[in-house]
């Protein structure tokens, strides 16, 4: 067989040294060049976005500095202003219903001190220019006056407003989302005379309880200036809180009212997702439709928050969006004098309040039994459970339309730890949570970091909503088999926290989310401030796990920040919880 070997030629193929030479020069160069304009690409397109978010930054800036001046001209004196700034919403409400003010005064009084607490909160984002003609219109007609005649009211930036950018603190919706449609809400309450004045500030994709955001910066809270006024309607809760402001409106999907009411110490209403028209707002994640957001309005006081509800809830509101269920405010269960059974609960099961917080939830049951109620302990719903559904919910598609908008963004300081969990490989962000869960000693911290990633499957999206249907059949038996009216619990677990420090107390959502998950109108309303007495009890507060050691750390310094309750009621019981919050604030007021 030997004899028919062949003996192949090698087929190795040499190339020649100057060949091999060029082509290793040729590939160097190429791949610099490459690195090189991507390099390029990416500083270009900073240096742009850094260009447009300082014109747009510049450009509100220079409107409350023009509307500064213009105040300085036309405005009124130091007197006049704090006359009109120091009556109570009622009180105003009635001047300019018997015309013993003027329109056009209240809305410069209001204009002026907007402006001023604006310099050290940042609070607003730009004023309205169109309010003067607004008010001077009002000053001349002589028709029948709207409940909201000549109220100056601020609005929180993510409602349209036609001519005004609604980005969410996004730069992706800059320029593309200055709108030519008014929001519906606010076309009903101009309808009822109020004057919208100012618009104000939120968080960078209205996604956390901060409120900063790379195009309007960062607002602080009226009540120390280190500690942040909660989100997303953050700007509203300052000005409000700072007398910026009587009335404003914000909107609400996990917290994003009532949060901003008890870390500023104003009242918030939350109402139940269908009862107000949801319609031309930004549509940032608009498809999330199992726990969707809902306006509604942030006030001085109770009776802000009952005519604001009141006005909206009208013919013409229903007429302009006929998807919202026909039911006029229904004053015959809010004036009812018939005493209540009210539940509460001042622990959640999973994140102990400070003890400010309980106290004040002790402090507002003690008067509204006083008033004649009946008060009954409730047992708080499984808390995991409804933060596991609640964020399964709203991150049903794994974060992507928030990762796609936020792409080309800068992304805030506030939001990078989020974000950079987002964008991970989804086994790697689990074992990220799964290891946090474990040195942090809180099991809830490894549910956010899953649950974030979202359902995974339409059908597993199909199964959540099926897991919340039941979890809110449970709450309802648990409600019925107490025969309760109202829930009264805790606004939160702790007062304002410093700026930044957010993401370390995340846990305190927890009491704020399960009234979005269950779809309950629900209020909050300051009650009390932290004393002295309550810093000290903090030397008993847990200090097992990561978010109970942050909150301590966090709690130094806190006395006299304000405490607020929440309060709430079944679906479409919004008068029923504004009756309870009246009843509390007049007991509140009555001496002692």
């Amino acid at each position: 067989m030997d004899k028919f070997k062949l003996n192949w030629p090698s087929c190795r193929f040499e190339v020649p040294e100057p060949i091999r030479k060029n082509v290793s020069f040729v590939l160097s160069v190429t791949t610099t060049c490459v690195i090189g304009a991507v390099i390029i690409r990416k500083f270009t397109k900073s240096r742009k976005l850094n260009r447009i978010l300082k014109d747009k930054r510049d450009s509100c800036r220079e409107a409350c500095k023009k509307l500064a001046e213009h105040l300085e001209l036309n405005g009124l004196t130091l007197a006049e202003r704090n006359a009109i700034l120091e009556l109570s919403f009622e009180d105003l409400r009635q001047k300019l219903q018997d015309e013993e003010l003027q329109c056009i005064d209240v809305l410069h009084a209001y204009q002026s001190k907007a402006i001023q607490v604006n310099e050290h909160l940042n609070c607003i984002v730009e004023p309205i220019w169109e309010a003067e003609a607004l008010a001077l219109e009002r000053d001349m007609s002589t028709g029948r006056k709207g409940p909201l005649h000549g109220i100056p009211i601020s609005v929180k930036e993510n409602y349209f407003l036609e001519g005004y950018d609604c980005t969410g603190g996004m730069s992706a919706y800059l320029d593309l989302c200055t709108v030519t449609e008014e929001n519906t809400l606010i076309k009903v309450l101009k309808k009822q005379g109020a004057i919208p004045f100012v618009r104000t500030n939120i968080p960078q994709s209205m996604m956390t309880y901060e409120c900063s955001n790379p195009i309007y910066g960062e607002t602080k809270n009226p009540h120390n200036l280190a500690r942040g006024p909660g989100g997303s309607s953050g700007g509203e809760g300052a000005l409000i809180a700072a007398k910026g402001s009587l009335l404003g409106f914000g909107t609400d999907i996990g917290g994003s009212i009532r949060i901003p009411s008890h870390f500023c110490g104003v009242c918030g209403f939350k109402p139940t997702v269908g009862r107000l028209s949801k319609r031309n707002m930004l549509p940032f994640q608009a498809g999330q439709r199992l726990i969707p957001a809902t306006g509604g309005p942030l006030a001085a006081d109770v009776d802000g928050l009952v005519m604001a509800m009141k006005s909206l809830l009208v013919p013409a509101m229903f007429d302009l969006d006929p998807s919202c269920p026909p039911i006029q405010f229904r004053n015959e269960i809010f004036e009812s004098k018939r005493p209540l059974r009210i539940g509460f609960f001042i622990d959640n099961g999973y994140l102990r309040p400070v003890p400010a917080c309980q106290r004040a939830v002790t402090f507002a049951t003690e008067i509204l039994q006083a008033k004649g109620h009946t008060i009954v302990n409730m047992d708080p719903p499984d808390i995991e459970e409804c933060f596991e559904l609640y964020l399964l919910s709203t991150f049903g598609d794994g974060g992507q339309s928030f990762i796609e908008v936020m792409k080309d963004d800068q992304i805030d300081q506030t939001l990078k730890l989020a974000y950079l969990g987002l964008i991970l490989p989804q086994w790697l962000g689990t074992f990220g949570g799964w290891l946090m869960s474990k040195i942090g000693r809180d099991r809830m911290m490894y549910i956010i970091t899953k649950c974030m990633m979202g359902p995974g499957s339409v059908h597993e999206y199909w199964k959540t909503a099926e897991r919340i249907e039941n979890y809110r059949r449970k709450m309802q038996k648990k409600w019925k088999a107490k025969n309760i009216d109202v829930l009264l619990c805790p606004g939160f677990a702790f007062p304002a926290v410093h700026s930044g420090n957010v993401f370390n107390v995340l846990g305190g959502v927890t009491y704020t989310v399960l009234f979005n998950l269950l779809n309950y109108p629900t209020g909050s309303m300051p009650v009390t401030k932290v004393t002295a007495e309550d810093e000290a009890k903090m030397a008993d507060y847990p200090r097992k796990t990561a978010y109970e050691k942050a909150i301590r750390k966090d709690n130094v310094g806190s006395t006299g920040l304000p405490v607020n309750v929440q309060c709430a009621g079944l679906p479409f019981q919004e008068e029923l919880v504004l009756r309870v919050m009246r009843d509390l604030e007049q007991g509140l007021k009555a001496p002692e």
